[in-house]
C-alpha cells in the first residue's frame, strides 16, 4: 500500500510541534509556513483530527513511492549510499544523508534530516556504532520505512587496545569498531544485504537488482583478491598512519603490520609527544616511504612527522565521505579503493 503523503505530512507536523503556552497553545505547520493559535478548549478536536488523519494518511509498508514509482532509499556514509544507487539503477532514489565534504563523525541529523528518513521507503545505515543518534530515530519510524541496520550482515570487531595507548586516547564507538566495509569481503555483505532488500521490497524488479547485486559483489572481490595478492606478493607489509585511525578490519584481512600515531577516530585530542616519537622512531627503524592520513583532513600531524623523517604523505581514504567535486563527478567507492590499492602497491614496494 502507498502512503498518502499529504496527510502524512500535516498529521506528522500537527502532533509533532504542540507547545503549551501560557493558557492557550501554538502549532507550527511547517509545511505550509503558518501559524495557528488555538486555546486549549480546542486541543480534543485537534488530536482526534491528527489521529484521523494519521490512520488514513499512514498505511501498511508500501514497496516503491507514489510519485516516480522508484524506491526512495537514505543512506548515512558514502558507501553504502554508493552501493544502493549502483544497485537500485534506475528504480532507486538514493540520497546520501551526510552532505558531500562532511565529517562523518562529526555528524548530527537536522530536522529536515528526521522528516526525510521518515519519508522515505528505506533507511540505510551502519549501525549504532557508527551512527549513536540513528537509534532513537529508528524508535520512532512506523512500519511504512524499511530500516536496514547493515551492522547485522559482518561481524563486528572490538577497538584494539594498544600497550602504548595513553590517557588521551579513547574508544569512541561503545567498544566496536564500525568501518567494516574496507574489508573487501564485508562490503559485499552490504551489497549483497541491500539487493536482497530491494527485492523483497519491489518484487517487480527483483531481476534487475540481482543482476546489479551480482555485479557490485563481482567487483569487490577482484579487490579483495588484488588487495591480498599486493601485501603477499610485496617486499614488505607494513604501512604508517598519522591520521585518526579507522583502518581495523583493513588491516586485519590483508595481513598488514602497522604503525599509528592515532588508535581511534576520535577528533577531540591531539597525539601526545611520546606518540609522535614512537612513530617517527618506528619510520627511522624501518625504513618507510610514506605516511598516510585519512580523507578530509588537515593531514598536519602526519606532514609533521614526514618533515622530520624526510618521507612522502599520502591519503588512504576510509570512504566515509567525499568531496563535493568527487560527488559531483560521480565518484565510486571502487574508485576509491582502486586509488588505495595503488598507493598501497607504491609503499609497499619501496
Amino acid at each position: 500500500m502507498q502512503r498518502n503523503r499529504e496527510g502524512f505530512h500535516f498529521c506528522g507536523a500537527v502532533i509533532g510541534v504542540c507547545m503549551f503556552k501560557k493558557g492557550s497553545f501554538m502549532v507550527n505547520i511547517e509545511d505550509r509556513g503558518i501559524f495557528f493559535r488555538l486555546k486549549k478548549g480546542f486541543m480534543l478536536v485537534l488530536v482526534l483530527l491528527g489521529a484521523a488523519l494519521a490512520v488514513s494518511g499512514c498505511g501498511d509498508r508500501k514497496s516503491v513511492s507514489e510519485d516516480d514509482g522508484k524506491l526512495s532509499v537514505i543512506c548515512t556514509l558514502f558507501p553504502q549510499y554508493d552501493f544502493a544507487r549502483y544497485v537500485g539503477g534506475e528504480y532507486g532514489d538514493v540520497t546520501m544523508l551526510l552532505s558531500p565534504g562532511q565529517e562523518a563523525h562529526m555528524f548530527d541529523p537536522t530536522p529536515a534530516d528526521m522528516e526525510a528518513i521518515a519519508s522515505c521507503d528505506v533507511f540505510i545505515y551502519t549501525g549504532d556504532s557508527m551512527e549513536g543518534w540513528a537509534a532513537q530515530i529508528v524508535e520512532s519510524l512506523d512500519d511504512s520505512v524499511y530500516v536496514l541496520d547493515l551492522s547485522q550482515y559482518v561481524t563486528l570487531r572490538e577497538e584494539e587496545e594498544h600497550d602504548h595507548e595513553d590517557e588521551h586516547s579513547h574508544h569512541d564507538h561503545g567498544g566496536y569498531d564500525p568501518h567494516y566495509w574496507l574489508d573487501m569481503t564485508n562490503a559485499q555483505a552490504m551489497v549483497q544485504a541491500i539487493g536482497d532488500t530491494f527485492s523483497m521490497l519491489d518484487e517487480v524488479h527483483s531481476q534487475e537488482y540481482a543482476q546489479r547485486t551480482g555485479e557490485y559483489v563481482k567487483e569487490l572481490a577482484r579487490l579483495d583478491e588484488a588487495f591480498m595478492e599486493t601485501v603477499s606478493d610485496s617486499p614488505r607489509q607494513d604501512i604508517v598512519f598519522g591520521g585518526r585511525f579507522a583502518y581495523s578490519y583493513f588491516i586485519h584481512r590483508y595481513g598488514l603490520e602497522y604503525e599509528t600515531v592515532y588508535h581511534t577516530c576520535s577528533a577531540e585530542a591531539d597525539p601526545s609527544v611520546s606518540d609522535m616519537i614512537r612513530v617517527i622512531d618506528y619510520i627511522h627503524e624501518h625504513g618507510n616511504s610514506c605516511i598516510f592520513y585519512e580523507e578530509l583532513a588537515s593531514g598536519n600531524v602526519a606532514r609533521t612527522i614526514a618533515q622530520d623523517t624526510g618521507i612522502q604523505t599520502a591519503v588512504f581514504t576510509t570512504g566515509h565521505n567525499v568531496t563535493k567535486d568527487e560527488f559531483d563527478q560521480g565518484i565510486t567507492f571502487i574508485d576509491l579503493m582502486e586509488r588505495n590499492l595503488e598507493l598501497l602497491k607504491n609503499v609497499l614496494a619501496q
